[in-house]
């Protein structure tokens, strides 16, 4: 996320240079963004607990458990780029006043569901909420902090998610064992939502924005939203077993939402404000913090998911105990994204950076490769702080990479990029990991094996990125830098 006070200007500069805001005005924006951002993220986990007492309630099975998270998966994936496109054109105060008062409705509708297609609804206006805080904070940092400053507060970016992803399990899993039951859960983002909201109001002043000329992409949002949905649907249909994918129903959700995406990609190449900047995967500096972007949100996602399962299954943890045992994975995101950002920040260099967070993300799943179930505990609170370590390193720092090399009207949708093509890079490939490995929790090895190839990848991509100097004001990229 990102930035500092006064940048110094070039000798040769015009009188005209954009003044850089001052620390105290970036805290002023930043602080209830931030509130923004933990209530958005805290939407998505602090409901797992629940699912259980969900699917009791309301007799919907293992189905039923799935749909709950999978339409907000789907809402969120698909609603990011329009978000941050949006943010481009509109005004972001607007914007990110929106964004949160559909994540309060949504949450308000899911809690008050009377029945399981209630509940869904709901779900879906949270992920569509959740898209709209992540992209337009994205837009509205991007604008106010130039790239080489926001190292500086990534970091906070980078708590608030460590504390929305480790506490929300265990603050959603405290509510359900109390009178208040489960229907608290999905309540609980909305407070936070509403304090930034309020705040908001108050600290973000409306900026003047691009809104001649050109309009969004509406076409290339409906084919890449229909072939996102149809997509995910395969990849997540049928219990997320090959025979299911295999069948005709199966195959006609993927030949059919491949062609949607292919015509969608055409689209968007001659449309003059693209939803997904597609012109821009060209560049090698966006196509390579991508691939990084998307290994390490797998890598993630992967920790929390398969470990979870592996504490619990094979070693039959307690759901908080398992929660405690991977503390290590965030709080070593968080350290190292803070760390790292205030050193980029302080010196301009980012390449040494990114490559020692590629590498001790690459140690981190090789270890969790041989952890089984009779792995003492210390090689697993070893291996996902490692792991914890690396991801800080690159997960948001990428996006100032990809923002020092656009103008200020495409930060919204190139930092919107970036975190759509994580999203996805997960929600296809854990489906596909989980069908990998065997039942009951023990196919830990072979998932990180995989793991340990893709970080590999992910090496080799920081490795590519062009060594280019950070801008360390808010005007225009040279295009030489492009």
């Amino acid at each position: 996320m990102s930035s500092h006070n006064a940048a110094v200007p070039h000798l040769s500069a015009p009188a005209s240079v954009t003044p850089a805001p001052t620390h105290h005005d970036i805290l002023r924006v930043l602080l209830p963004l931030l509130a923004a951002l933990f209530a958005a993220l805290l939407s998505s986990t602090v409901a797992i607990p629940a699912l259980p007492a969900v699917v009791t309630e309301f007799d919907g099975g293992s189905v039923a458990s799935t749909w709950v998270i999978t339409v907000a998966l789907l809402a969120n994936a698909t609603s990011t780029p329009i978000w941050g496109s949006l943010s481009d054109r509109h005004e972001t105060r607007f914007l990110i006043q929106a964004a949160l008062l559909t994540l309060t409705v949504g949450s308000v509708m899911s809690a008050a569901a009377p029945a399981l297609f209630a509940l869904l609804a709901g779900r879906v206006v949270q992920g569509v909420g959740l898209g709209g805080v992540v992209a337009v904070t994205v837009a509205v940092l991007g604008a106010l902090i130039p790239p080489r400053e926001q190292g500086r507060y990534s970091g906070y970016g980078a708590v608030v998610m460590a504390v929305s992803m480790a506490g929300g399990p265990l603050l959603g899993g405290a509510l359900v064992d109390t009178p208040l039951g489960w229907r608290t859960c999905f309540l609980v983002p909305a407070a936070p939502a509403v304090l930034a909201l309020i705040t908001l109001r108050r600290t973000l002043k409306p900026r003047k924005r691009n809104s001649s000329g050109a309009r969004i992409d509406w076409m290339g949002a409906v084919l890449l939203t229909g072939g996102v949905v149809l997509l995910l649907v395969w990849v997540t249909g049928s219990g997320g077993r090959d025979e299911g994918r295999l069948s005709w129903p199966g195959a006609g959700y993927l030949i059919v939402g491949g062609v949607l995406l292919v015509a969608a990609v055409a689209v968007e190449r001659r449309a003059s404000l693209p939803v997904v900047p597609v012109d821009l995967l060209g560049q090698r500096t966006v196509a390579c913090t991508v691939v990084v972007s998307v290994v390490s949100g797998f890598a993630f996602y992967a920790a929390l998911s398969f470990l979870s399962d592996h504490l619990q299954s094979a070693r039959h943890h307690t759901a908080t105990a398992t929660g405690i045992l991977l503390t290590p994975l965030v709080l070593g995101l968080a350290l190292s994204s803070y760390a790292s950002g205030l050193l980029i920040t302080r010196y301009g260099k980012w390449k040494a950076m990114l490559v020692a967070g590629a590498v001790l993300q690459f140690f981190g799943c090789t270890m969790l490769a041989f952890v089984d179930r009779t792995a003492p505990i210390w090689q697993i609170e070893v291996a996902v702080a490692l792991l914890g370590l690396g991801i800080g390193v690159l997960l948001q720092n990428v996006v100032a990479l990809v923002q020092n090399i656009v103008t200020p009207e495409r930060f919204g949708a190139a930092g919107a990029a970036v975190f759509f093509f994580r999203l996805m890079g997960a929600a296809v490939g854990l489906p596909l990991l989980a069908t990998t490995v065997p039942p009951h929790g023990d196919g830990t090895t072979r998932v990180f094996l995989h793991m340990s190839v893709l970080s590999l990848v992910g090496l080799a991509a920081v490795a590519l990125l062009p060594n280019q100097r950070l801008r360390a004001s808010l005007d225009p990229a040279p295009e030489s830098a492009r």
